[in-house]
């Protein structure tokens, strides 16, 4: 139990630290739609680690790994929620926007950040021996996942808008 204890300390001291990251890098960034989506990722952290603080009173209290459902665990889903950050920030956009220096290199660390909590949840989905244990590290890997999919597809955009639209609406073309 000390371990699993132990792992959840560290699980929420890296969620604290990427919210902090994204905070950051919201406020270092000047184009709307990364600024969108960071904000959004920081909130994201913040939740992942409401998650850990209630799974560890838990445990403190049950000496056992509560269900998932007792946490009020809830999934996003990441392409949804890209696609609203991408309409939020499009008007943004359109009117022009600074051009960001930093920009690759905020989203080369929270990429970063996102790889790093992958390994550790999905490691400790592989190590559960408990039911409920690995329902929840598999749970939050899918989530870090679809973070890191955010990323990837913002920063793809941002890169090379046309080629992304061409990927994105290739039904378009197809039909």
């Amino acid at each position: 139990m000390n371990e699993a204890l132990s792992v959840i300390k560290q699980a929420m001291q890296l969620e604290d630290d990427g919210r902090q990251y994204y905070l950051q890098a919201t406020a270092i960034a000047q184009n709307p739609l990364a600024k969108n989506t960071f904000q959004w990722l920081a909130e994201q952290e913040q939740q992942h680690k409401q998650y850990f603080v209630a799974y560890y009173q838990a445990m403190e209290e049950q000496h056992d790994w509560p269900p998932v459902s007792q946490i009020g665990v809830s999934a996003h889903d990441a392409r949804q929620e890209a696609t609203s950050i991408f309409q939020q920030a499009l008007a943004q956009i359109e009117e022009g926007v600074p051009e960001d220096i930093e920009l690759s290199e905020l989203y080369t660390g929270a990429m970063e950040l996102e790889r790093n909590s992958i390994d550790l949840y999905r490691t400790q989905a592989e190590r559960a021996t408990d039911h409920n244990a690995r329902e929840f590290y598999e749970f939050l890997t899918e989530e870090e996942r679809g973070h890191l999919n955010l990323l990837a597809t913002t920063l793809e955009y941002l890169d090379d808008p046309e080629s992304w639209y061409l990927t994105e609406e290739q039904w378009i073309v197809e039909g």
